[in-house]
């Protein structure tokens, strides 16, 4: 065999063998994904100091993380089960900490109210998605309004905040945050029974042996 196609082999082999190591973290929205899970405790620490502009870069950058991630996914075919699990339950983290952290940091702007429905909507549709893939073997997949709905409670907890830190009492900053923040239950509340409608319709095709995404 020539040596060119022996180090070619070996190059192959080589690459072969540290995929089988890192598994599931061999690929780029993996790695992101677990990335941004580190800067999701990053954030609520640095936030818990008191340090609200160091915070909000953190969260900036782990939204971008959050899109890319995803994007590298579908443009490269690089969908995984770990993925699919992993990636939602790192936002819903992120989320809950950030709102958790928010209403002992400015209880003004973030109620008690707001905290609990957004966490318990997470709650449920996580493990309701976590129960449909591992033990069901159901792909749940996220929906439009899933999407809109990160995207939404992202701008909500920059927006709260930018506003705690910089805007307090300027009266246009206090109505686009509490703008923002209704939309945020809303939407919150409106792709959680969605979900859960989809969750029902999925199992029911699933009892008659024909399961189509929702």
């Amino acid at each position: 065999m020539p040596q060119i196609v022996r180090n070619d082999y070996r190059q192959v082999d080589r690459r072969w063998e540290v995929k089988r190591l890192l598994g599931p973290f061999y690929h780029l929205p993996n790695q992101l994904t677990v990335l941004r899970f580190f800067m999701g405790i990053l954030f609520f620490f640095i936030l818990s100091l008191e340090s609200p502009d160091l915070a909000l870069a953190v969260l900036v950058i782990a939204t971008v993380t959050d899109f890319f991630d995803g994007y590298l996914a579908r443009k490269r075919d690089l969908i995984s089960n770990f993925g699919r699990i992993a990636d939602p339950l790192v936002d819903k983290i992120i989320i809950c900490g950030g709102f958790i952290v928010l209403v002992a940091y400015d209880r003004m702007v973030v109620g008690d109210w707001m905290a609990v429905i957004i966490v318990v909507r997470e709650l449920i549709i996580g493990i309701l998605r976590g129960y449909l893939e591992f033990f069901r073997g159901i792909h749940f997949p996220v929906s439009t309004a899933g999407r809109w709905k990160m995207t939404g409670q992202c701008i909500t907890l920059c927006s709260i905040i930018l506003y705690s830190s910089h805007f307090t009492g300027v009266w246009w900053a206090r109505m686009w945050v509490d703008l923002a923040a209704w939309f945020t239950v809303s939407i919150t509340v409106y792709s959680g029974l969605l979900y859960l409608y989809g969750a029902g319709h999925l199992l029911q095709k699933h009892a008659r042996g024909v399961v189509r995404e929702f």
